[in-house]
């Protein structure tokens, strides 16, 4: 039984989602699920005459209307609450073209639930939880991206510098920023002060490296070693060229790709954990 209720604000931010543009349900979908809520369908304010045309409410604002007038109608959120878990059916989304729809409208929506202490869960379930005070609260508990990051065990390096970016879906300045940070890491490792290719080649450098995570005395050792120099120059090749170089509009990330640059970045910044700075350098 859930006992907390939404506030106007809270539940004009739940309308918002569910009724936007081009993620959120059509007119027509809603309806439906009003229906099977046993919701009341409240006028949207259209008419036409002989003498014009009233375009009426737009979406957001008549769904509002509809729950609001259900919950002053009855005193009660249970209808609400019904109409929500139905509209985040995980069933009603099986088909892959429609979870994108899905992942922005269960986490759109417990942006908004938090802040009142609920939640829908995965299996379409509103529960009371822990309300959260702030927006940066709301974030880390439900922001799939940044979960994604976590999943994938991103290392500490590549999310304090892209994260910020990352989440608000700037993929290109996310992976940019990444890049940037793997060079910066090797500055403060050995000391040196150029970028790119050059700062590279110098840190690891086959016979004066300036710095060391292995004795370099087999031949595997060697050539791991080669092996991580030659990483960070494909990603300086790959990403750090190609952003400083294209117009924003032209060098297109999307969040898959993203995904797999941060990880390969990530890969790298877990090697230089284990670099030393050679001693007298």
């Amino acid at each position: 039984m859930v006992n907390k209720q939404l506030d106007e604000q809270q539940l004009k931010a739940v309308c918002n989602v569910l009724a936007e543009t081009n993620l959120g349900y059509t007119k027509t979908e809603l309806i439906g699920l009003l229906e099977q809520s046993k919701i009341e369908i409240a006028s949207d304010g259209r008419s036409s005459n002989a003498y014009g045309y009233t375009m009426g409410l737009n979406k957001r604002d008549w769904l509002y209307n509809c729950l609001a007038m259900e919950i002053n109608k009855n005193h009660s959120f249970t209808l609400v609450y019904t109409f929500l878990e139905k509209a985040l059916n995980p069933v009603a989304f099986t088909d892959e073209r429609s979870r994108d729809k899905y992942n922005y409208l269960l986490e759109g929506t417990n942006k908004a639930l938090l802040l009142a202490g609920l939640e829908i869960t995965k299996e379409g379930k509103l529960t009371e939880v822990v309300q959260a005070k702030t927006l940066d609260e709301v974030d880390r508990r439900v922001n799939s991206l940044q979960k994604q990051l976590y999943n994938r065990a991103i290392h500490m390096e590549v999310r304090k510098y892209c994260i910020k970016d990352y989440l608000q879906k700037d993929y290109y300045d996310a992976v940019f920023e990444a890049a940037k940070g793997l060079a910066e890491r090797v500055r403060q490792i050995t000391g040196l002060t150029t970028d790119g290719g050059t700062l590279f080649q110098t840190a690891f450098a086959k016979n004066d490296p300036y710095l060391f995570f292995n004795s370099m005395q087999t031949d595997s050792e060697k050539s791991e070693f080669i092996g991580l120099k030659e990483l960070m120059e494909a990603i300086f090749h790959l990403v750090r060229n190609p952003a400083a170089h294209t117009p924003k509009i032209n060098w297109k990330v999307d969040e898959a790709k993203a995904l797999d640059i941060l990880t390969l970045i990530s890969f790298a910044h877990k090697y230089l954990d284990e670099c030393h700075k050679i001693p007298g350098k």
